[in-house]
């Protein structure tokens, strides 16, 4: 019998990877039983082992929004057709549409399945009451910053083709959108397609309607997801572009996740569709090499969702802002952004960002900068002179006291949701915490 298990197992986890489209399954708790190729593709988790994981262990959701997976398992019924954005444990932005479905057994349900497509972007034009962004919304005074901006300027008052490299999340788009109306062009002649969403009918159908047509900005995000066959078609399609009069050329830009070098000499970027694209390039910073525009950021942020949620929130204390500081920031300043917005809704009354009001995965890597709790000591991981400076006995016990007092204090010394969190029981952590010498607060 258990022979019979691991080969259906098995069946179903070959089969469930050659289908081309996202399969994520969870049992009744959130834990992850199945998790196909195709979807770790789109999630970017392909180092990563997920199985009997809980979703939100794994996953960060934006404060208003609740995993698919998870309403589903709550609601016990299907939810259809959903465009979903979320973060993976690297801090990248994740966005697909879901179809999701509860697994009930006479009333009870065992879990839910969901089946997620990549987002087929459409060159659509953006309405005339959708507000582009222009120069004058970039904050930031960083020489760095204040080099794209007299760089992006330039490419305006010029006809040349552009490429802009940059990580994502650092504002490409918004860049074009602003060369787009620094040239004094409608809002609603600026027509996008991110590449890394599309499927390659769609890209080749793209590809093949770029033509002149009354000055438009055609926007073309993250070139190197394109396949060598459709970059090399849309350099043709750039070179015939660019022998007609410039009162009959439409506008191109086009932009990268990478150094153009690098994406060429990896097989991502076709040598020629650079030389065709690359009449003038413009390269976006990273949000970690421009730290000292954090806090005008963090307040620019603060003040549009101040707008938004009718609230007067005065800013970040300087912990956070310190936090800030020494934070990665692998998704760039769109991770910035949904930080502000998640940490503003768990504000309550209160109209400073603490460290209590930031997203949990962030609060994962931090210490709390006003907590009295001892942190572990580094040089418990030093080796001297060939020999461990304490015993692996030693520091195993050390780190075990260290996280189950963090994890109380995270969960206010709450023992059963600490006990919960830990996947133990309550006279488990109790008989650790006695072991450990551990007290709770107060």
């Amino acid at each position: 019998m258990r022979q019979d298990s691991i080969q259906r197992s098995a069946f179903i986890s070959s089969m469930i990877d050659v289908i081309d489209r996202g399969i994520h399954v969870v049992d009744a708790n959130g834990r992850t039983i199945f998790y196909n190729k195709k979807m770790r593709e789109m999630e970017g988790m392909d180092n990563i082992d997920l199985l009997d994981k809980r979703l939100l262990d794994v996953f960060q959701f934006h404060p208003d929004e609740q995993s698919t997976l998870l309403q589903a398992l709550a609601l016990k019924e299907p939810i259809l057709n959903v465009q979903q954005s979320y973060f993976n444990l690297k801090g990248h932005e994740i966005s697909a549409i879901n179809d999701t479905f509860p697994i009930v057994v006479e009333d009870v349900v065992l879990g839910a399945i969901e089946v997620s497509r990549e987002i087929t972007a459409v060159d659509q034009e953006i309405s005339s009451h959708k507000k582009l962004s222009s120069f004058d919304h970039w904050a930031g005074k960083s020489p760095l910053i204040n080099q794209m901006i007299t760089e992006g300027k330039r490419a305006a008052a010029s006809e040349d083709y552009l490429l802009l490299c940059g990580e994502a999340g650092t504002g490409k788009e918004l860049l074009a959108q602003s060369i787009h109306l620094e040239r004094g062009l409608h809002e609603s002649s600026f027509i996008g397609l991110d590449f890394r969403n599309s499927s390659d009918e769609r890209s080749k159908k793209f590809i093949g309607e770029l033509q002149g047509s009354n000055r438009k900005t055609y926007f073309m995000g993250h070139a190197e997801y394109l396949s060598i066959e459709l970059q090399r078609n849309l350099a043709k399609k750039l070179l015939k572009e660019k022998n007609k009069s410039r009162e009959e050329r439409d506008y191109f830009i086009l932009t990268l996740s990478e150094d153009p070098i690098d994406a060429i000499q990896s097989g991502k970027l076709l040598k020629e569709l650079y030389y065709v694209i690359s009449e003038r390039t413009v390269f976006v910073p990273s949000l970690r090499d421009r730290k000292e525009d954090i806090k005008e950021l963090a307040k620019y942020f603060i003040d549009q969702f101040n707008i938004r949620f009718q609230t007067s929130v005065s800013g970040a204390s300087e912990e956070v802002l310190q936090l800030f500081n020494e934070y990665d920031w692998p998704g760039n300043v769109r991770e910035l952004e949904h930080m502000m917005e998640a940490s503003m809704l768990a504000l309550g009354s209160e109209d400073v960002i603490a460290y209590s009001h930031l997203p949990h995965y962030f609060r994962l890597k931090f210490d709390d900068p006003s907590s009295n709790m001892p942190a572990l000591d580094g040089t418990a991981f030093m080796v001297k002179e060939g020999k461990a400076s304490q015993t692996l006995d030693s520091f195993l016990q050390e780190a075990e006291s260290y996280y189950i007092q963090k994890s109380l204090q995270y969960h206010d010394y709450n023992i059963t949701k600490t006990a919960d969190a830990l996947g133990m029981s309550r006279q488990n952590l109790q008989y650790r915490m006695k072991k450990h010498g551990l007290k709770l607060k107060g």
